[in-house]
């Protein structure tokens, strides 16, 4: 079986798999301590190799974030009602080993180089999608802002309150938080 799924990897582009190998990397570990190297050997071809596919370590995690954010039908679906399907999403607890679009960010935010690639992105795919749906954009980033506090301080942290917190009662105040950013008319 073990040899089956060699096999199987592969057949699978290399360009596929070092990216598939970086995603779970940069998801679970931060940006400066992913190295090229790891993420290589990980997806069974040379460093050189990674280079010659993505450029450079920044252009690879930029890569990396735009197919999470691709990947989530969520984050760039254009109907209503997203805020609460991404708080759903966020909040709910995780099977084994899975991997959400989420852990990629806040595992680098602390990096100056992964966080450019992820606010360029932000700005470009995520925010312009959230403002067409969900309108006022500064309600827009602090609702996101709000889920990103919430999964540091639950998934990197490992705050009691969060972890031990059952995942409706999270939801319910998330969705209460949102609703109470709703600005009112300008004066």
């Amino acid at each position: 079986m073990l040899e089956r799924k060699k096999k199987s990897e592969q057949k699978e582009p290399a360009r596929d798999r070092i990216l598939r190998c970086a995603i779970a990397r940069f998801s679970t570990q931060s940006y400066e301590s992913t190295g090229l190297r790891m993420i290589a050997k990980d997806a069974g071809v040379d460093v050189a190799w990674v280079h010659r596919s993505f450029g450079s370590k920044e252009k690879l995690f930029a890569e990396c974030v735009r197919v999470a954010i691709s990947a989530n039908e969520v984050l760039l679906a254009s109907d209503g009602d997203r805020f609460n399907r991404l708080f759903e999403q966020v909040v709910r607890n995780r099977e084994p080993g899975e991997l959400r679009p989420i852990d990629i960010f806040i595992r680098s935010l602390s990096s100056s180089e992964a966080s450019t690639a992820i606010r360029d992105i932000a700005q470009s795919l995520v925010m312009p999608s959230f403002v067409e749906t969900e309108g006022h954009e500064a309600r827009v980033a602090l609702v996101l802002s709000m889920l990103f506090g919430f999964s540091i301080l639950r998934d990197v942290v490992g705050i009691d309150a969060l972890t031990k917190a059952e995942p409706d009662d999270i939801k319910r105040l998330l969705i209460a938080a949102s609703q109470a950013m709703n600005p009112g008319p300008t004066a």
